[in-house]
Protein backbone atom coordinates (compact mmCIF):
# COMPACT_ATOMS: atom_id res chain seq x y z
CA UNK A 1 0.00 0.00 0.00
CA UNK A 2 1.29 3.49 -0.87
CA UNK A 3 1.87 6.31 1.60
CA UNK A 4 -1.28 7.99 0.28
CA UNK A 5 -3.22 4.78 0.88
CA UNK A 6 -1.91 4.61 4.43
CA UNK A 7 -3.04 8.17 5.06
CA UNK A 8 -6.51 7.57 3.60
CA UNK A 9 -6.95 4.28 5.46
CA UNK A 10 -5.94 5.86 8.77
CA UNK A 11 -8.21 8.87 8.24
CA UNK A 12 -11.12 6.57 7.32
CA UNK A 13 -10.76 4.50 10.51
CA UNK A 14 -10.70 7.62 12.69
CA UNK A 15 -13.66 9.14 10.81
CA UNK A 16 -15.73 5.96 11.18
CA UNK A 17 -14.96 5.91 14.91
CA UNK A 18 -16.04 9.53 15.38
CA UNK A 19 -19.25 9.01 13.38
CA UNK A 20 -20.09 5.82 15.30
CA UNK A 21 -19.56 7.66 18.58
CA UNK A 22 -22.44 9.97 17.66
CA UNK A 23 -24.86 7.12 17.00
CA UNK A 24 -27.35 6.67 19.81
CA UNK A 25 -27.23 2.86 19.61
CA UNK A 26 -23.45 2.85 20.12
CA UNK A 27 -23.45 5.03 23.25
CA UNK A 28 -23.25 2.14 25.76
CA UNK A 29 -20.26 0.70 23.88
CA UNK A 30 -18.35 3.98 23.76
CA UNK A 31 -19.15 4.71 27.39
CA UNK A 32 -16.87 1.88 28.51
CA UNK A 33 -14.57 1.64 25.48
CA UNK A 34 -13.89 5.33 24.75
CA UNK A 35 -13.03 6.95 21.44
CA UNK A 36 -9.25 7.22 22.13
CA UNK A 37 -9.03 3.46 22.68
CA UNK A 38 -10.78 2.74 19.36
CA UNK A 39 -8.67 5.29 17.49
CA UNK A 40 -5.56 3.54 18.77
CA UNK A 41 -6.66 -0.10 18.56
CA UNK A 42 -8.31 -0.14 15.11
CA UNK A 43 -5.18 1.02 13.18
CA UNK A 44 -3.07 -1.43 15.19
CA UNK A 45 -5.45 -4.23 14.19
CA UNK A 46 -5.48 -2.93 10.60
CA UNK A 47 -1.71 -3.27 10.41
CA UNK A 48 -1.81 -6.75 11.95
CA UNK A 49 -4.41 -7.84 9.35
CA UNK A 50 -2.44 -6.33 6.47
CA UNK A 51 -4.98 -3.62 5.69
CA UNK A 52 -2.49 -0.87 6.56
CA UNK A 53 1.29 -0.84 5.99
CA UNK A 54 3.45 -1.43 9.05
CA UNK A 55 6.31 1.01 8.49
CA UNK A 56 4.82 3.86 6.48
CA UNK A 57 6.68 7.15 6.84
CA UNK A 58 3.26 8.81 6.86
CA UNK A 59 2.65 7.80 10.49
CA UNK A 60 5.67 9.60 11.89
CA UNK A 61 5.10 12.59 9.61
CA UNK A 62 1.49 12.92 10.78
CA UNK A 63 2.58 12.86 14.41
CA UNK A 64 5.25 15.51 13.93
CA UNK A 65 2.91 17.72 11.90
CA UNK A 66 -0.45 17.39 13.64
CA UNK A 67 0.43 16.98 17.33
CA UNK A 68 1.85 20.52 17.87
CA UNK A 69 -1.05 21.97 15.87
CA UNK A 70 -3.63 20.04 17.92
CA UNK A 71 -2.02 21.07 21.21
CA UNK A 72 -2.06 24.72 20.20
CA UNK A 73 -5.75 24.53 19.20
CA UNK A 74 -6.81 22.83 22.43
CA UNK A 75 -4.75 24.88 24.89
CA UNK A 76 -5.39 28.36 23.49
CA UNK A 77 -8.96 28.28 24.79
CA UNK A 78 -8.07 27.11 28.31
CA UNK A 79 -9.69 29.58 30.70
CA UNK A 80 -7.10 29.53 33.48
CA UNK A 81 -8.46 32.68 35.18
CA UNK A 82 -11.79 30.88 35.59
CA UNK A 83 -9.94 27.93 37.11
CA UNK A 84 -8.35 30.28 39.64
CA UNK A 85 -11.84 31.46 40.61
CA UNK A 86 -13.11 27.93 41.29
CA UNK A 87 -12.22 28.17 44.98
CA UNK A 88 -9.24 27.40 47.17
CA UNK A 89 -10.55 24.12 48.53
CA UNK A 90 -11.28 22.76 45.04
CA UNK A 91 -7.83 23.72 43.79
CA UNK A 92 -6.16 22.34 46.89
CA UNK A 93 -7.83 18.94 46.69
CA UNK A 94 -7.12 18.72 42.95
CA UNK A 95 -3.46 19.52 43.62
CA UNK A 96 -3.31 16.84 46.31
CA UNK A 97 -4.87 14.36 43.89
CA UNK A 98 -2.34 15.20 41.18
CA UNK A 99 0.56 14.90 43.65
CA UNK A 100 -0.67 11.48 44.77
CA UNK A 101 -0.78 10.28 41.15
CA UNK A 102 2.74 11.55 40.44
CA UNK A 103 4.15 9.90 43.55
CA UNK A 104 2.02 6.78 43.12
CA UNK A 105 3.17 6.24 39.52
CA UNK A 106 6.82 6.56 40.48
CA UNK A 107 6.47 4.23 43.47
CA UNK A 108 4.44 1.62 41.57
CA UNK A 109 7.01 1.46 38.78
CA UNK A 110 9.79 1.16 41.35
CA UNK A 111 8.04 -1.65 43.23
CA UNK A 112 7.22 -3.61 40.04
CA UNK A 113 10.50 -2.76 38.33
CA UNK A 114 11.48 -6.41 37.84
CA UNK A 115 8.36 -7.11 35.76
CA UNK A 116 8.62 -3.97 33.62
CA UNK A 117 10.92 -2.84 30.77
CA UNK A 118 14.16 -1.01 31.56
CA UNK A 119 12.70 2.35 30.50
CA UNK A 120 9.48 1.91 32.48
CA UNK A 121 10.14 5.31 34.09
CA UNK A 122 8.95 6.83 30.82
CA UNK A 123 5.70 4.93 31.22
CA UNK A 124 5.32 6.33 34.73
CA UNK A 125 5.54 9.82 33.26
CA UNK A 126 3.06 9.07 30.47
CA UNK A 127 0.57 7.45 32.87
CA UNK A 128 0.83 10.32 35.35
CA UNK A 129 0.41 12.78 32.48
CA UNK A 130 -2.81 11.23 31.22
CA UNK A 131 -4.20 10.87 34.77
CA UNK A 132 -3.49 14.46 35.69
CA UNK A 133 -4.38 15.84 32.26
CA UNK A 134 -5.78 13.61 29.54
CA UNK A 135 -5.14 11.93 26.19
CA UNK A 136 -3.65 15.14 24.85
CA UNK A 137 -0.97 15.04 27.54
CA UNK A 138 -0.38 11.31 26.98
CA UNK A 139 0.45 11.94 23.33
CA UNK A 140 2.53 14.99 24.17
CA UNK A 141 4.59 13.01 26.66
CA UNK A 142 5.09 10.19 24.19
CA UNK A 143 6.98 12.69 22.04
CA UNK A 144 8.70 14.51 24.88
CA UNK A 145 9.92 11.36 26.65
CA UNK A 146 10.27 9.26 23.48
CA UNK A 147 8.18 6.49 25.03
CA UNK A 148 8.73 3.20 23.13
CA UNK A 149 5.77 1.24 21.77
CA UNK A 150 6.46 -1.64 24.17
CA UNK A 151 5.69 0.75 27.02
CA UNK A 152 3.08 2.99 25.36
CA UNK A 153 0.71 0.33 23.96
CA UNK A 154 -0.18 -1.29 27.31
CA UNK A 155 -0.80 2.16 28.80
CA UNK A 156 -3.68 2.78 26.39
CA UNK A 157 -5.39 -0.37 27.63
CA UNK A 158 -4.62 0.37 31.28
CA UNK A 159 -5.96 3.91 30.93
CA UNK A 160 -9.30 2.66 29.59
CA UNK A 161 -9.78 -0.20 32.07
CA UNK A 162 -8.60 1.45 35.27
CA UNK A 163 -9.91 4.97 34.65
CA UNK A 164 -13.44 3.84 33.80
CA UNK A 165 -13.50 1.34 36.66
CA UNK A 166 -12.51 4.18 38.98
CA UNK A 167 -15.29 6.34 37.60
CA UNK A 168 -17.81 3.55 38.25
CA UNK A 169 -16.54 3.26 41.83
CA UNK A 170 -16.89 7.02 42.40
CA UNK A 171 -20.44 6.98 41.08
CA UNK A 172 -21.32 4.00 43.29
CA UNK A 173 -19.83 5.76 46.33
CA UNK A 174 -22.39 8.56 45.94
CA UNK A 175 -24.89 6.28 47.69
CA UNK A 176 -22.69 6.42 50.80
CA UNK A 177 -22.39 10.22 50.91
CA UNK A 178 -24.02 10.73 54.30
CA UNK A 179 -21.97 8.02 56.03
CA UNK A 180 -18.66 9.03 54.44
CA UNK A 181 -19.23 12.75 54.98
CA UNK A 182 -19.79 12.00 58.67
CA UNK A 183 -16.46 10.14 58.78
CA UNK A 184 -14.78 12.99 56.91
CA UNK A 185 -16.24 15.50 59.34
CA UNK A 186 -17.69 17.46 56.42
CA UNK A 187 -21.11 18.44 55.16
CA UNK A 188 -22.10 18.93 51.49
CA UNK A 189 -21.46 22.51 50.43
CA UNK A 190 -22.17 24.53 47.32
CA UNK A 191 -19.33 25.00 44.87
CA UNK A 192 -19.46 28.77 45.11
CA UNK A 193 -17.43 30.88 42.77
CA UNK A 194 -16.97 28.24 40.11
CA UNK A 195 -20.50 28.42 38.76
CA UNK A 196 -19.71 31.04 36.12
CA UNK A 197 -17.53 28.96 33.84
CA UNK A 198 -16.24 31.04 30.96
CA UNK A 199 -19.21 32.58 29.24
CA UNK A 200 -16.89 34.13 26.68
CA UNK A 201 -15.90 30.70 25.37
CA UNK A 202 -19.52 29.63 24.86
CA UNK A 203 -20.81 32.76 23.17
CA UNK A 204 -22.02 32.66 19.58
CA UNK A 205 -19.15 31.40 17.47
CA UNK A 206 -18.77 31.22 13.71
CA UNK A 207 -16.65 29.25 11.30
CA UNK A 208 -14.34 32.26 11.02
CA UNK A 209 -13.39 31.80 14.67
CA UNK A 210 -12.35 28.26 13.89
CA UNK A 211 -10.34 29.46 10.90
CA UNK A 212 -8.53 32.08 12.97
CA UNK A 213 -7.75 29.49 15.63
CA UNK A 214 -6.24 27.27 12.95
CA UNK A 215 -4.11 30.10 11.60
CA UNK A 216 -2.76 31.00 15.06
CA UNK A 217 -2.11 27.34 15.83
CA UNK A 218 -0.11 26.94 12.62
CA UNK A 219 2.00 29.98 13.51
CA UNK A 220 2.64 28.73 17.05
CA UNK A 221 3.52 25.23 15.85
CA UNK A 222 5.87 26.54 13.16
CA UNK A 223 7.56 28.91 15.59
CA UNK A 224 8.00 26.16 18.18
CA UNK A 225 9.47 23.80 15.56
CA UNK A 226 11.96 26.42 14.40
CA UNK A 227 13.04 27.23 17.97
CA UNK A 228 13.25 23.54 18.96
CA UNK A 229 15.84 22.86 16.27
CA UNK A 230 18.27 25.15 18.14
CA UNK A 231 17.79 23.69 21.63
CA UNK A 232 20.02 21.02 23.22
CA UNK A 233 18.62 17.61 24.14
CA UNK A 234 18.72 16.03 27.59
CA UNK A 235 17.74 12.86 29.41
CA UNK A 236 14.10 13.91 29.63
CA UNK A 237 13.77 15.81 26.34
CA UNK A 238 15.97 13.98 23.88
CA UNK A 239 14.63 15.12 20.52
CA UNK A 240 13.64 18.19 18.56
CA UNK A 241 10.07 16.84 18.37
CA UNK A 242 9.95 16.73 22.17
CA UNK A 243 11.10 20.32 22.45
CA UNK A 244 8.51 21.35 19.84
CA UNK A 245 5.72 19.87 21.96
CA UNK A 246 6.96 21.59 25.11
CA UNK A 247 7.40 24.95 23.42
CA UNK A 248 4.02 24.96 21.70
CA UNK A 249 2.34 23.88 24.97
CA UNK A 250 3.96 26.75 26.85
CA UNK A 251 3.25 29.30 24.12
CA UNK A 252 -0.41 28.29 23.81
CA UNK A 253 -0.93 28.45 27.57
CA UNK A 254 0.71 31.87 27.61
CA UNK A 255 -1.72 32.99 24.91
CA UNK A 256 -4.66 31.59 26.87
CA UNK A 257 -3.95 34.00 29.72
CA UNK A 258 -5.05 36.85 27.43
CA UNK A 259 -8.75 37.38 26.71
CA UNK A 260 -7.96 37.73 23.00
CA UNK A 261 -6.12 34.40 23.06
CA UNK A 262 -9.06 32.65 24.71
CA UNK A 263 -11.45 34.11 22.14
CA UNK A 264 -9.26 32.80 19.33
CA UNK A 265 -9.05 29.37 20.95
CA UNK A 266 -12.72 29.09 21.87
CA UNK A 267 -13.41 26.88 18.84
CA UNK A 268 -10.11 25.04 19.03
CA UNK A 269 -11.70 21.72 19.88
CA UNK A 270 -13.36 21.52 16.46
CA UNK A 271 -9.89 21.31 14.90
CA UNK A 272 -7.80 19.99 17.75
CA UNK A 273 -9.64 16.81 18.71
CA UNK A 274 -9.90 15.28 15.21
CA UNK A 275 -6.19 15.99 14.68
CA UNK A 276 -5.40 14.48 18.07
CA UNK A 277 -7.30 11.31 17.20
CA UNK A 278 -5.47 11.00 13.88
CA UNK A 279 -2.18 11.26 15.79
CA UNK A 280 -3.41 8.56 18.16
CA UNK A 281 -4.32 6.40 15.17
CA UNK A 282 -0.88 6.91 13.63
CA UNK A 283 0.65 5.90 16.95
CA UNK A 284 -1.47 2.74 17.02
CA UNK A 285 -0.46 1.86 13.47
CA UNK A 286 3.19 1.87 14.55
CA UNK A 287 2.53 -0.45 17.51
CA UNK A 288 2.41 -4.24 17.52
CA UNK A 289 0.11 -6.68 19.27
CA UNK A 290 3.15 -8.25 20.89
CA UNK A 291 3.68 -5.08 22.90
CA UNK A 292 0.51 -5.88 24.86
CA UNK A 293 2.18 -8.86 26.55
CA UNK A 294 3.39 -6.57 29.33
CA UNK A 295 -0.14 -5.24 29.91
CA UNK A 296 -0.73 -7.28 33.12
CA UNK A 297 2.29 -5.69 34.81
CA UNK A 298 1.20 -2.24 33.71
CA UNK A 299 -2.35 -3.03 34.85
CA UNK A 300 -0.92 -3.75 38.31
CA UNK A 301 0.86 -0.38 38.15
CA UNK A 302 -2.39 1.37 37.22
CA UNK A 303 -4.38 -0.29 40.00
CA UNK A 304 -1.64 0.54 42.50
CA UNK A 305 -1.67 4.19 41.45
CA UNK A 306 -5.43 4.65 41.83
CA UNK A 307 -5.52 2.79 45.17
CA UNK A 308 -2.76 5.03 46.50
CA UNK A 309 -4.54 8.08 45.03
CA UNK A 310 -7.83 7.09 46.64
CA UNK A 311 -6.30 6.61 50.07
CA UNK A 312 -4.50 9.95 49.90
CA UNK A 313 -7.70 11.71 48.83
CA UNK A 314 -9.68 10.20 51.71
CA UNK A 315 -7.03 11.15 54.26
CA UNK A 316 -6.78 14.66 52.83
CA UNK A 317 -10.57 14.97 52.91
CA UNK A 318 -10.68 13.97 56.57
CA UNK A 319 -7.84 16.33 57.46
CA UNK A 320 -9.35 19.29 55.57
CA UNK A 321 -13.01 18.32 56.20
CA UNK A 322 -13.81 18.28 52.49
CA UNK A 323 -17.09 16.61 51.47
CA UNK A 324 -17.07 13.42 49.42
CA UNK A 325 -18.66 15.12 46.39
CA UNK A 326 -15.78 17.55 45.97
CA UNK A 327 -13.22 14.77 46.56
CA UNK A 328 -14.84 12.58 43.90
CA UNK A 329 -15.15 15.44 41.41
CA UNK A 330 -11.52 16.47 41.84
CA UNK A 331 -10.39 12.85 41.59
CA UNK A 332 -12.28 12.29 38.35
CA UNK A 333 -10.94 15.59 36.98
CA UNK A 334 -7.50 14.06 37.48
CA UNK A 335 -8.05 10.52 36.24
CA UNK A 336 -10.98 11.09 33.88
CA UNK A 337 -10.91 14.53 32.28
CA UNK A 338 -13.18 17.22 30.89
CA UNK A 339 -15.93 14.85 29.77
CA UNK A 340 -16.34 12.63 32.82
CA UNK A 341 -15.49 15.01 35.70
CA UNK A 342 -18.68 17.10 35.29
CA UNK A 343 -20.71 13.87 35.07
CA UNK A 344 -19.34 12.61 38.37
CA UNK A 345 -19.87 16.03 39.94
CA UNK A 346 -23.51 16.03 38.83
CA UNK A 347 -24.09 12.67 40.56
CA UNK A 348 -23.18 14.27 43.89
CA UNK A 349 -24.30 17.89 43.56
CA UNK A 350 -25.30 19.97 40.53
CA UNK A 351 -23.11 22.87 41.65
CA UNK A 352 -20.05 20.65 41.26
CA UNK A 353 -20.49 20.35 37.48
CA UNK A 354 -18.55 23.54 36.62
CA UNK A 355 -15.98 22.70 39.30
CA UNK A 356 -15.25 19.37 37.60
CA UNK A 357 -14.98 21.04 34.21
CA UNK A 358 -12.62 23.76 35.39
CA UNK A 359 -10.38 21.40 37.35
CA UNK A 360 -10.12 19.12 34.32
CA UNK A 361 -9.18 22.10 32.14
CA UNK A 362 -6.45 22.95 34.62
CA UNK A 363 -5.21 19.37 34.40
CA UNK A 364 -5.08 19.57 30.62
CA UNK A 365 -2.98 22.69 30.92
CA UNK A 366 -0.33 21.32 33.28
CA UNK A 367 -0.52 17.55 32.71
CA UNK A 368 2.49 17.46 30.40
CA UNK A 369 4.70 19.18 32.95
CA UNK A 370 3.40 16.94 35.75
CA UNK A 371 4.10 13.87 33.65
CA UNK A 372 7.70 15.01 33.15
CA UNK A 373 8.00 15.43 36.91
CA UNK A 374 6.69 11.90 37.48
CA UNK A 375 9.14 10.51 34.90
CA UNK A 376 12.05 12.27 36.58
CA UNK A 377 10.98 10.97 39.99
CA UNK A 378 10.51 7.41 38.70
CA UNK A 379 13.93 7.44 37.05
CA UNK A 380 15.52 8.75 40.25
CA UNK A 381 13.86 6.03 42.35
CA UNK A 382 14.90 3.36 39.87
CA UNK A 383 18.52 4.47 40.13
Amino acid sequence: MSEAGALLGLAALVAVTLVANRARAAQPLFRWLPVPLWCYALPMAGVALGWLPRDAATYRALTNLLLPFALACLLLGADLPAVARSGRRALLVAAIGAASIILGAALAVRILQAALPADAWKGAGALAGTWTGGTMNLLALRSVLDVPDAVFSPLILVDAIVAYSWMALLVAASGLQARLNAWLGATPAAAGAASAASAETTASLRWRDTLWCGVVAVVLAAGARAAAARLPTSGLVNSSAGWTVLLVTTAALGGSLLPAGRRVGARGGALGYPCLYVVLGATGAQATLASLWSAPAWLAVGVGVVVFHGLVMLLAGRWLRIPLGMLATASQANIGGVVSAPLVGAVYQQELVPVGLLLAIAGNAVGTYLGMLAAWLARALAG
